[in-house]
């Protein structure tokens, strides 16, 4: 019985969160907990049982938006050679941004920043500076390995990574351009950018 509710409970709470993308995306923060209730097919209450506050569905929603991309493994657990985690994150980071909804989600957030100040803070938290600490924490433990022996700063060298992996790609679809780069094109560059990185860092170890 236990089972059964708490799976029950779970299928609400994802169908909130379904709902609350969707209509983020689309109609930005101005969007009421009714019309996410009306949305979800759940009541009021049901998304308040859930989420205190629709600044706190907001947050939830862009942090399970980066762990559905893949972007939010524990990187300092990953055993594998750096270039290979580097590179797979890299190109799951880059893919995240090139989403729809991760740039409805980011034009929406600039365009209501004025009237909503507060979701440009919850944005910045759990999106860039997220992710900024993730591959920090990991560059972090390959300082102490000591593969990166001129990184004296991990969270700078992570800022400088992550800009680096938005690419032309990205850039141009800041705009609403498409840059006209395949598969391999993009991942081509992330590669390149990550093992550029390493290299700058001191990183000495062979590069397949």
């Amino acid at each position: 019985m236990t089972t059964h509710r708490s799976s029950r409970k779970e299928q609400k709470r994802q169908q909130i969160l379904t709902a609350a993308m969707e209509m983020f995306c689309k109609q930005g923060y101005g969007i009421s907990m009714d019309a996410i209730a009306e949305h979800a097919n759940v009541s009021k209450q049901t998304v308040y049982a859930h989420f205190s506050s629709k600044d706190q569905l907001f947050e939830t929603c862009i942090i399970e938006k980066c762990v559905t991309a893949g972007v939010g493994w524990d990187l300092p657990d990953d055993t594998r050679e750096p270039h290979l985690v580097l590179r797979e994150y890299g190109w799951l980071f880059q893919n995240l941004l090139l989403g729809d909804e991760a740039r409805s989600t980011f034009n929406n957030t600039i365009r209501q920043s004025d009237t909503h100040p507060e979701i440009a803070k919850i944005f910045l938290e759990q999106g860039p500076v997220r992710n900024i600490n993730l591959v920090s924490d990991y560059l972090q433990k390959l300082v102490e390995k000591g593969d990166l022996p001129k990184c004296g700063d991990t969270q700078n060298a992570a800022m400088q990574l992550l800009l680096m992996l938005h690419g032309r790609s990205v850039y141009w679809a800041f705009f609403g351009f498409d840059a006209g780069e395949d598969e391999e094109t993009r991942r081509r560059y992330v590669n390149e950018c990550v093992d550029m990185f390493l290299r700058g860092y001191g990183y000495t170890r062979k590069i397949d």
